[in-house]
């Protein structure tokens, strides 16, 4: 099979996450030990936010290299139970605060793990790309369409997408022009799409009247009556070797979507 621009995009990512592994580990042990040391003589605040900076990068490079191999297990998940846990992951003061669920949110045929990580991700940047000084104010709800499909919304009063940047939100490593002075890598969307279309489904941005974006994405509604999980596989591709070639990484199991549904 001849290789790919996104083959060896693929091979590179897996590679540099597995490469930075290593020395990230070997940097939070120093980092706890200065804490532990001389947390009350030093401000430690800046190196901890860049250690967690380049860990999510190198987490979510290979989320995105493993998202379209990661075996598929669909059965019927609970819509509202996820979005449930992944607010109270954003602090105690996310469900009465910033994130509204509206309505009851009907239950999903999906892999819970991975729908999981969607959520987490899209609610995250709602209720981080909040203008300065200003709360954030999120929305989630859902609804059956015809066909047996389920749309799920999160629609905020943030910052906005310009409208040249939609087409492209979902690119790997594409930050929008106003994304300035927010943390990101650039891949949380395009894991999330890559997630979205293994479920067959689609995702996309509008502008949401008012002020601010409206994230969307379809997933298979609930069958009635269908409680057996249906594990999808997709052939495992060998990574391309690079030019000059390396050693075969070894990918951790605790880094990734391919262990955890971390974003």
């Amino acid at each position: 099979m001849p290789t790919t621009r996104e083959d060896e995009l693929r091979a590179l990512l897996i590679m540099a996450s597995h490469d930075l592994k290593s020395p990230l580990a070997a940097l939070s042990v120093h980092l706890e030990i200065l804490r532990e040391d001389h947390g009350d003589k030093l401000d430690l605040s800046g190196m901890e936010r860049a250690l967690r900076r380049v860990t999510r990068l190198a987490e979510d490079m290979l989320s995105y290299a493993t998202a379209e191999q990661t075996d598929l297990a669909a059965a019927p998940a609970e819509l509202g139970d996820l979005v449930a846990d992944v607010i109270l992951d954003h602090g105690p003061g996310a469900a009465t605060g910033p994130v509204t669920v509206a309505g009851v949110l009907p239950a999903v045929r999906a892999d819970a793990r991975l729908l999981r990580h969607v959520l987490d991700n899209l609610i995250g940047n709602a209720i981080k790309y909040t203008p300065s000084g200003s709360a954030a104010r999120v929305t989630v709800a859902a609804h059956q369409l015809p066909g047996g499909t389920v749309r799920v919304e999160v629609a905020d009063r943030g910052i906005g997408l310009p409208a040249a940047d939609r087409d492209r939100a979902f690119d790997a490593f594409h930050r929008c022009a106003n994304s300035d002075g927010y943390p990101g890598t650039g891949l949380g969307l395009a894991i999330c799409r890559r997630i979205v279309e293994r479920h067959g489904g689609r995702i996309g941005v509008d502008e949401n009247p008012g002020g601010g974006s409206r994230f969307w994405f379809t997933l298979p509604a609930e069958r009635a009556g269908s409680e057996e999980p249906t594990l999808v596989t997709r052939p495992r591709r060998a990574a391309p070797p690079l030019d000059p070639p390396r050693r075969k990484p070894a990918v951790s199991a605790s880094l990734g979507l391919a262990a955890t549904a971390t974003r």
